[in-house]
């Protein structure tokens, strides 16, 4: 049996072996002494003199690294028209598809226009000209003049030939047809239409529809107008961008912001204002589009939202605007989006015009460069829409 006395000596050694494995302060060694002078190097330390190229601010390297990455995204002939259509939209008319079968590409837009067979194109020839069938869902197109008011904004020629059912039209066919139908008494989707119209055939226009009723383009303005933003397609942002593309028409054409027209500008600013006021902290924007506040976790959705609100901006805004630091989180956090989901599939209509955004914010902020491929169509913006977007 130990005696009292050992068992304190036991006691105090233990105690002092574990302090030594806890985090408790121990002295301190004595300063190194100092290395003899015949050990010391007596050459002057190497120093890197050749400075790293100065990186651009903002987000235009990460826009470059996104679409580069989507354009590796290989569309195929057996992809849906719906797909192939946003794949033009997203990436000009010189993307290609590839045959998986064999190997080869051919134009996207030739493809549709020589009268091969894609899944879900159906052209319609009618009494004035060609429509484009609606559906299947997410195959064939979706909204109504959908297809060449996409077409439109990349300014396709008016004399640009299709076939269909062997028989030559050119794409004014399509747009007589637009406008033949286009009515502001029965219930349509005439976002669409107003830049097809617009662009085509003036917003100065004034004519008598299929139906018999007499039509001035500015009736399709107060139309759309009149129509709700926020239970439109994408958010309402479809809407936006049809009215802003008219407007901006209207006045580089010599056009008066008189009538419907000067309410136009206002649409823009609110619009604008609440993207701004609900844009989360990593850039993006809300996805709930300009409903209120929303940070959905799933990034498609994000892209989605977030592409098609900076499509739209990236249209509104002045050159100034877009140079902004709201506006450079928004594309920087877009093109973050893609690259993060460049392993995983995404939907054509998210991802394309997700896309078009980003290559009209670099051709309006950077010019074109070797990343943008082919110019987009955009309407200038007035000289003195800054006055005009002021709260």
């Amino acid at each position: 049996m130990m005696r009292p006395r050992h068992l304190l000596l036991w006691w105090i050694t233990a105690m002092t072996a574990v302090v030594g494995l806890t985090c408790a302060p121990a002295e301190l060694p004595e300063e190194a002494a100092p290395l003899p002078a015949d050990r010391r190097s007596t050459e002057a330390t190497e120093i890197i003199a050749r400075k790293p190229e100065v990186l651009p601010p903002g987000p235009k390297l990460r826009i470059e690294a996104a679409l580069e990455n989507v354009r590796q995204r290989d569309l195929l002939t057996t992809n849906g028209f719906w797909t192939v259509l946003h794949g033009i939209l997203g990436l000009g008319p010189d993307v290609t598809l590839l045959d998986p079968d064999t190997g080869e590409r051919v134009n996207a837009l030739e493809l549709i226009a020589s009268g091969r067979e894609l899944r879900g194109l159906r052209f319609l020839p009618t009494a004035y000209g060609l429509d484009v069938q609606i559906g299947p869902t997410m195959i064939g197109q979706g909204h109504q003049d959908q297809f060449i008011a996409e077409m439109a904004q990349w300014g396709i020629a008016p004399d640009y030939k299709f076939i269909v059912y062997g028989k030559e039209y050119t794409f004014m066919d399509f747009v007589r047809h637009t406008q033949m139908r286009a009515s502001v008494t029965a219930k349509q989707e005439l976002s669409w239409a107003i830049v097809v119209l617009g662009q085509y055939i003036g917003t100065d226009a004034s004519w008598t529809n299929g139906a018999g009723e007499h039509i001035d383009f500015e009736d399709m303005i107060r139309y759309e107008l009149d129509a709700p933003i926020n239970e439109a397609a994408c958010g309402g942002t479809h809407r936006l961008f049809g009215l802003t593309w008219a407007y901006y028409l209207h006045l580089a054409n010599g056009g008066k912001a008189t009538g419907a027209w000067k309410e136009v500008p206002g649409r823009i600013r609110k619009y604008r204002d609440l993207a701004k006021k609900y844009q989360n902290a990593d850039g993006s924007f809300s996805t709930n589009f300009f409903r209120g506040p929303g940070d959905a976790a799933d990034k498609q959705v994000r892209i989605n939202t977030t592409g098609h609100t900076l499509e739209w901006l990236s249209l509104a805004l002045t050159d100034a605007e877009l140079r902004q630091d709201w506006m450079q989180n928004a594309a920087n956090a877009l093109a973050l989006l893609i690259l993060d989901m460049q392993g995983s599939p995404i939907e054509g209509g998210t991802l394309y015009h997700a896309v078009h955004g980003l290559t009209m914010y670099y051709e309006r902020v950077y010019g074109p460069g070797d990343v943008i491929r082919h110019k987009p169509m955009i309407p200038p913006p007035p000289a003195d829409l800054v006055v005009a977007h002021q709260p």
